[in-house]
């Protein structure tokens, strides 16, 4: 057959099936929804018949309250539905035992009702989060390990300044755009939606089959680092920074210093676009140094724009990890050549006069020590007339060159950090900074009205104190709007701040974290009360915070007292006893907690028996002190804080899942496949003792995400490698593979009757789902599912971004969800990218009540409440 008639044939065949698609009748009833009692039989059933074959959920429901007393039955109609429907019918005839879902006897059956759904879909009910200032919080802590950054600040010639930063703990890297008074334009990076393929395939992209982009990402600790440039290092915390441009439409980052992109720099639009990623050396004409660099990165334009200088960096070539010999040595400015990339020594102190040691730099003005690796010489400005403004640490001094390097000017000043100028006037801009490892340092924002006479600031503005422990260097921009002078100033601890120079002082405009109202800023690990709709989030930094109220939704943070914070990184809800079970960090047992006051107190569970001390061997642990830590010690990962956490779950019959290890002279504390562990409830001791699932998975599968259901099956997020049905657009895509998951089923081998669901280990799952359930990463950021009432499971694929729907045979119920970043609202009000499915750039954790399905969004870092809707719903009469 010739290609026109085979075209002719397709073109047949499709408009056949688009007719059939379209000429399939609308859902309808053919009988409605009937409770039956027997008599004879004492027995009771439901009944309905419905026109065609579809998704369907039946419950029995207390008509007074409107509340589910018993979920009975859900799933798909057709060849494989889940029990008790009947396979192949549209006529559903269910028997119902006359029991609630904990298999209790209802006390009058009669007064329920049965209520019959059918054809679920989806529709955004509101957005939580995603606010445009949120860089920082006062829980996002200081640390080594505490990765929240701000590496980027530019001010361009049309008013608009862009700040690059993190928006979560360790990665989602973000670039957004603001006005010259700090009001929020729109998200740069991640890039919005809706652009043509070729404008974005730079970053590195998967093309969905209907036509729809997502960002590929990184393997590694952060596993929701998305694109694979520069801009994300490895999938873990931000190398990259801001380098001025002469341009208003484009932005250059580079990446000196980092461990995988080191001297690289690449260009991205202002709009987010990125054709291709071209990477370009960022320093050039002289070999680099063998060992890296160590140092903060600055930058200035010369005036003209042709040239670059560079200052904050030296060569980490000896046992001190500080050079003061070579091209690339402590205490110099370089000069580079935009065009050739050839860089040359602008300015630079004595070699014989920089100090070389660390000992003696931590003891002098520098204050350089392991965690702050300050240079000689940090930050670098330049103005109109060619000038160029140096922060000499070591001298205490900003030094004022002239273009060819002459020296003009000592200004003396201590501890100077970053420096911009005034482009209408004299005025200079200085931040001072000091600090050590242990975080009692202070910074400060000086402003000399006139640089050319004056020796004292006219303005010293005290920023924060407690500072010390970050590496990273502060920012300072001057940008002007409508003939009036604004400065930025932006540090990894300190709220990105907007000042109005008003000439005899600097006037708060806009501090980021007063104008943001969200508190919650890694919104990992989340799960909902079935009995109140509140929706619980534990973060990154250990803190759990919860929504009660949604009228007016916000993220309150869990405390038990007025001055202590709940600190979780997993979570369970045992939503009948009202109990809150909590796991927190690296080697400690899960508490119990009661959950229904403003404040949550313990729960002990029993006595505590003095057998229950446990220590890791290597690494003292606090032993269990309270009844109401109800297992050992239990360690995830070696993971910083709750990146490592894999899950815990609790049962119907009040026993709990946990994965991790419990580590002992047999079991490593760093295994980070999270082995599965079933503890029974004991009222008579605590801790609970385990049952270890020595089979579970195979060979150390990677797991994330744990649930029961009301019957006590329990459900397990697993990766073993073995991924079928590779999504379209994915196939090239070696991390999806890597990382995406199924989730199993293990069917109880007790009862809630026996005391115990699981008084031994399941030969073997009962049942594995073959999707695409992840990402599961080598260490963090595990996703999380959820498990309905009717044994329906919700989970997301991180990396498409989609959610799906399953009933409990594994047929598909619903699927929604395409690539958005926080610009794209879904249609609800401030929708700047509208998009025609619901958007998210990252899901992570995804669960249900009867009304809602809830999705974490943790890199637009926001939270989706989600309406069900049906297509049929009815009562019995």
């Amino acid at each position: 057959m010739g290609s026109r008639a085979e075209s002719i044939l397709l073109a047949v065949v499709v408009l056949l099936s688009s007719a059939t698609a379209s000429a399939q009748p609308s859902l309808q009833w053919v009988n409605g929804p009937q409770l039956v009692f027997e008599r004879e039989s004492q027995s009771s059933w439901v009944t309905f018949e419905l026109n065609r074959l579809t998704d369907v959920e039946v419950a029995l429901v207390d008509p007074a309250s409107s509340l589910v007393v018993r979920h009975l039955a859900a799933g798909v109609l057709g060849d494989n539905p889940p029990p008790p429907l009947v396979a192949k019918s549209r006529s559903q005839k269910i028997a119902w035992d006359g029991k609630d879902d904990y298999g209790l006897p209802v006390a009058d059956p009669a007064k329920l009702t049965v209520r019959v759904r059918a054809g679920m879909s989806v529709k955004l009910d509101r957005i939580v989060g995603g606010d445009p200032y949120a860089f920082w919080s006062e829980l996002s802590g200081q640390g080594d390990h505490a990765q929240w950054m701000v590496t980027g600040l530019e001010a361009k010639s049309d008013g608009s300044v862009y700040v690059l930063g993190n928006s979560t703990f360790y990665g989602a890297p973000t670039i957004r755009q603001y006005d010259a008074r700090g009001a929020y334009r729109r998200t740069v990076f991640p890039p919005p939606a809706g652009k043509p393929v070729d404008d974005v395939q730079g970053w590195g992209i998967n093309v969905r089959d209907d036509g729809t982009y997502t960002l590929q990402s990184r393997s590694g600790w952060g596993q929701a680092s998305p694109s694979k440039t520069l801009l994300s290092r490895g999938g873990q915390a931000l190398c990259a920074t801001l380098v001025p441009t002469s341009a208003s439409d484009n932005l250059c980052l580079t990446s000196v210093a980092g461990r995988d992109f080191g001297n690289q720099q690449m260009t991205i639009g202002c709009d987010g676009t990125l054709r291709e990623n071209q990477v370009n050396v960022m320093l050039g004409g002289e070999p680099l140094p063998t060992r890296g660099f160590s140092g903060n990165l600055f930058s200035a334009l010369s005036s003209d724009g042709k040239s670059l200088y560079v200052s904050g960096l030296f060569a980490n070539d000896n046992a001190q990890g500080i050079s003061t010999t070579g091209f690339w040595r402590d205490g110099q400015v370089w000069k580079v050549d935009l065009a050739t990339r050839k860089t040359q020594v602008f300015f630079s102190l004595d070699e014989k006069d920089v100090i070389a040691t660390m000992k003696a730099r931590t003891a002098s003005s520098i204050g350089h020590t392991s965690a702050n690796p300050y240079a000689a010489l940090q930050g670098v400005a330049t103005d109109a007339e060619g000038r160029v403004f140096i922060c000499d640490r070591q001298n205490k001094r900003i030094v004022v060159l002239d273009d060819e390097g002459k020296l003009i000017r000592e200004i003396p000043v201590a501890y100077p950090d970053a420096i911009a100028v005034n482009p209408k006037s004299q005025a200079l801009y200085v931040t001072t900074r000091f600090g050590d490892y242990g975080g009692n340092g202070e910074m400060a924002l000086l402003k000399f009205g006139d640089w050319t006479k004056d020796d004292a600031p006219e303005v010293s503005l005290p920023l924060r104190s407690g500072i010390g422990k970050f590496r990273e260097n502060s920012h300072l921009a001057v940008v002007e709007d409508k003939g009036e002078m604004f400065v930025w100033v932006a540090y990894t601890t300190l709220p990105v701040r907007v000042y109005q120079d008003s000439g005899t002082s600097l006037e708060l405009v806009k501090d980021f974290y007063e104008a943001g109202p969200q508190r919650a800023l890694d919104l990992q690990h989340m799960e909902v009360d079935q009995k109140t709709g509140d929706v619980y989030i534990a973060d990154a930094q250990g803190f759990c915070f919860r929504i009660t109220d949604w009228k007016d939704p916000q993220f309150v943070l869990c405390k038990q007292d007025a001055k202590t914070p709940l600190r979780a990184s997993s979570i369970a809800i045992d939503a009948r006893s009202r109990h809150l079970y909590t796991h927190y960090h690296w080697g400690t047992p899960v508490y119990r907690w009661s959950m229904d006051g403003d404040f949550f107190t313990p729960a002990p569970a029993g006595v505590l028996q003095k057998e229950s001390v446990v220590t890791i061997p290597g690494r003292p642990v606090p032993t269990v002190g309270s009844a109401h830590a109800i297992t050992p010690p239990i360690a995830c990962s070696w993971i910083f804080t709750g990146l490592g956490e894999r899950g815990i779950a609790v049962a119907p019959s009040g026993g709990l899942a946990t994965l991790g290890v419990l580590p002992d002279k047999n079991n490593r504390a760093d295994d980070y496949s999270g082995p599965l562990h079933y503890f029974k409830p004991e009222s008579a001791r605590v801790p609970w003792q385990p049952l270890r699932f020595s089979g579970f998975g195979g060979q150390k599968p990677r797991s994330g995400g744990i649930r029961f259901d009301p019957r006590g099956n329990l459900y397990v997020g697993l990766h073993n490698g073995n991924v079928n049905n590779m999504p379209q657009g994915f196939d090239r895509d070696p991390d999806f593979k890597a990382t995406t998951g199924r989730i199993y089923k293990y069917a109880p081998t007790g009862s809630v009757e026996g005391g115990t669901l699981f008084p031994k280990e399941p030969a073997a799952p009962d049942k594995v789902y073959d999707i695409h359930y992840g990402p599961l990463g080598p260490q963090s950021r595990t996703p999380r599912f959820g498990v309905d009432g009717y044994g329906r499971v919700y989970y997301p694929t991180g990396q498409l971004p989609r959610v799906s729907v399953i009933d409990n045979e594994g047929n598909p119920i619903v699927t929604f969800g395409t690539y958005g970043n926080r610009d794209s609202m879904g249609g609800l009000p401030g929708d700047l990218v509208p998009t025609k499915d619901l958007p998210m750039a990252w899901p992570n954790s995804v669960d249900a009540t009867d009304d809602h399905i809830y999705v974490s969004d943790i890199v637009n870092v926001r939270l989706l409440r989600i309406e069900k809707q049906f297509a049929l719903s009815m009562n019995s009469e």
